[in-house]
């Protein structure tokens, strides 16, 4: 062996060494911060006098069948969970998480969906509305008319019971809609006797918390016959 391949080789080793150091601090930093930010959000949480647990096992499974939660979900945790009530309301706001493996780099990322669900205490219909996409009548199935022009370009509705979902959305709801920005950013949910809201691609944090509450609080009052005499307490 050559000199000049000796100090290759010693060259190699050490970069291999360096970024392996890299690696495992990149990690470690990581998982260091991710842990600041349960103990933020335990924190928080217990200043208003709410519940956290780290996790929920099979919460998502009671929240299936409409983005960004899985259609179809069996023994899915839930991460962060907080449970407590909001003027008034009770309510359950939970992470939902998932890993995106890229077999040619050998990374892993980490995707997170916050979901916040308000307990009405009466019946529902099932109704998702979502802000209208291009693939929506695939991805989502058919949409509802109403014949409110502006509800039906910008929302895209669905329900299994449409004659109740109309009801409800004849009823105060849709003028909610058009009228709120927010109902373009954050979608709607009508499910088990609750109202849900959710955020893709954001945790859960004091700075992320209350604007959904809030939405969903506000939205309560456009719910027609459906909308609780007296705010409902946490189960």
């Amino acid at each position: 062996m050559s000199g000049a391949e000796a100090v290759l080789i010693v060259v190699w080793c050490g970069a291999l060494t360096a970024l392996v150091v890299w690696v495992n601090r990149r990690k470690a930093r990581k998982k260091r911060e991710t842990e600041e930010a349960y103990a933020r959000l335990r924190s928080f949480a217990e200043s208003r006098g709410w519940t956290y647990e780290e996790g929920v096992p099979s919460l998502v499974d009671a929240y299936q069948g409409a983005e960004p939660l899985p259609v179809k979900a069996s023994g899915v945790m839930g991460d962060n969970v907080v449970s407590g009530t909001y003027r008034g309301f009770g309510f359950r706001a939970f992470e939902y998480r998932y890993y995106n493996s890229d077999v040619d780099s050998e990374t892993t990322q980490v995707i997170v969906h916050s979901v916040w669900a308000l307990n009405l205490g009466v019946e529902v219909p099932d109704l998702r509305v979502h802000r209208d996409g291009w693939f929506d009548t695939l991805m989502r199935g058919r949409a509802m008319e109403l014949g409110i022009p502006q509800l039906d370009k910008d929302f895209h509705i669905v329900s299994r019971d449409e004659e109740r979902a109309r009801a409800v959305l004849l009823g105060g709801l849709a003028e909610f809609l058009t009228s709120d920005p927010r109902a373009l950013e954050m979608p709607l949910r009508l499910h088990d006797g609750q109202l849900i809201t959710s955020r893709a691609q954001t945790s859960l944090s004091s700075e992320t918390f209350d604007e959904p509450l809030e939405y969903l609080v506000d939205a309560v009052g456009h719910l027609g016959v459906l909308s609780p005499a007296r705010p409902p307490q946490a189960p």
